[in-house]
């Protein structure tokens, strides 16, 4: 995507990508959490997202007036299939990269997180025909109750994931893919000539790591 295009016949690969990430996002969670406790939270992100998305495709609310094409996965009822499983993966990220014992506070970051990735994929996805705003919006045609309504989503839904202390490495490793996801559309931001969000995904990936390094300082042991 970043150093070609992506022949027609392949595009379901797109699809797959993102179930990979979910699947990637879930194992790391359920390091801690164990599979059993993880699963309903998982369906329930995935359902709970698939039928906003619905809603907001049939209705305008809450994220703006939008259209999905079928390049994410085959469409259901407007939606691709894949939505609720890309949410998935971003929810469990945010989570993740948190830490927190909180779970309120861990909403709260996670929906930072969660709107930080946002602000440079949903540019992308626009102009890549993923899918199509139809209002119009002050940054880059995108309407901003999209960006309030994937905080709001994301920091409400990620209070259904179970609260457990997240390992070290387990974070890096998320923190790691949430990087890399942010490279990968900051890279093919600057392929479209928006350079805002290009300049924003390097941004947000030194926050990202200055958040984690911070909390990995101040938990080290006093010598």
């Amino acid at each position: 995507m970043v150093f070609a295009e992506v022949p027609r016949s392949l595009e379901f690969a797109n699809g797959v990508f993102l179930v990979l990430y979910a699947l990637s996002l879930s194992e790391l969670a359920a390091i801690r959490t164990g599979w059993k406790r993880l699963l309903m939270p998982v369906l329930l992100i995935s359902i709970g997202t698939f039928a906003v998305e619905w809603v907001g495709t049939h209705t305008g609310f809450p994220f703006g007036a939008y259209t999905y094409s079928d390049t994410l996965g085959a469409l259901v009822s407007g939606v691709p299939w894949t939505m609720g499983l890309a949410w998935v993966g971003v929810i469990i990220s945010g989570a993740l990269i948190s830490a927190s014992g909180n779970r309120w506070l861990r909403a709260l970051e996670t929906g930072v997180w969660v709107l930080l990735l946002d602000l440079v994929l949903d540019p992308v996805a626009a102009a890549r025909g993923f899918w199509d705003w139809a209002d119009g919006g002050p940054y880059y045609g995108i309407p901003t109750a999209n960006f309030v309504s994937w905080f709001i989503v994301g920091a409400l839904l990620s209070l259904l994931l179970p609260v457990v202390e997240v390992q070290p490495r387990q974070r890096w490793l998320a923190l790691r893919l949430f990087q890399l996801m942010l490279l990968l559309f900051g890279l093919l931001a600057l392929k479209a000539g928006l350079g805002a969000a290009f300049r924003l995904s390097l941004l947000f990936i030194f926050i990202a790591e200055g958040r984690v390094r911070l909390d990995s300082r101040r938990q080290k042991p006093a010598i």
